[in-house]
């Protein structure tokens, strides 16, 4: 592989989501873990409750900033940055490179051409088959019965004691051969 190719999978753009995540969390695990110190000290050595922890003033302490910020704002956005983190983890995952376009359509293309080729060959007149027919089928049992190795009407046009094959068992149609076939010979005698 060409060294320039491999280097090409470390675009600037990647990168630069990469180190938004990161910094996202990171930023969010250094302030959820100072409220966690924070709440475990005032639990352990003060004897506080949670409630009093989260929604308690803090007027003249440090974490105040003067502006009456309490346990819960910190918390709430050490919350906010881990979210934003996880969103830009799950947005760049589920985005898609112009690459995985590109192989996207190539497969889409394939398939179309799989499937082409496949109404080709079914489009294609299956040999008749050495048994008798009762009657000639028409355009429209032809259209339904054109996957068919045996003809409209085969399963009741065969001798009795020979068995039906496995490919009449497993046909969406089975039903509809031999009661159209009954009723053909019917209308016939």
């Amino acid at each position: 592989m060409p060294k320039m190719f491999q280097l090409s999978n470390f675009s600037f753009s990647t990168l630069k989501s990469h180190w938004l995540v990161l910094s996202f969390v990171v930023a969010a695990a250094l302030v959820l873990g100072w409220v966690g110190s924070l709440v475990w000290n005032d639990i352990s050595v003060w004897g506080k409750d949670i409630g009093t922890i989260f929604f308690g003033s803090r007027t003249g302490e440090p974490i105040s900033l003067g502006i009456g910020m309490g346990v819960i704002h910190y918390f709430a956005i050490g919350m906010a940055l881990l979210g934003c983190g996880v969103f830009v983890f799950i947005r760049e995952r589920l985005s898609v490179s112009p690459e995985d376009e590109m192989l996207l359509e190539l497969h889409k293309q394939k398939t179309q051409s799989k499937l082409k080729t496949q109404q080709k060959t079914k489009a294609k007149p299956t040999p008749p088959s050495k048994a008798k027919k009762t009657s000639a089928p028409t355009t429209d049992e032809e259209r339904f019965f054109s996957g068919c190795l045996h003809h409209f009407g085969y399963l009741s046009s065969r001798p009795k004691d020979s068995p039906i094959p496995p490919e009449c068992i497993i046909c969406n149609r089975l039903g509809d051969c031999m009661v159209a076939t009954v009723y053909v010979k019917k209308i016939n005698e």
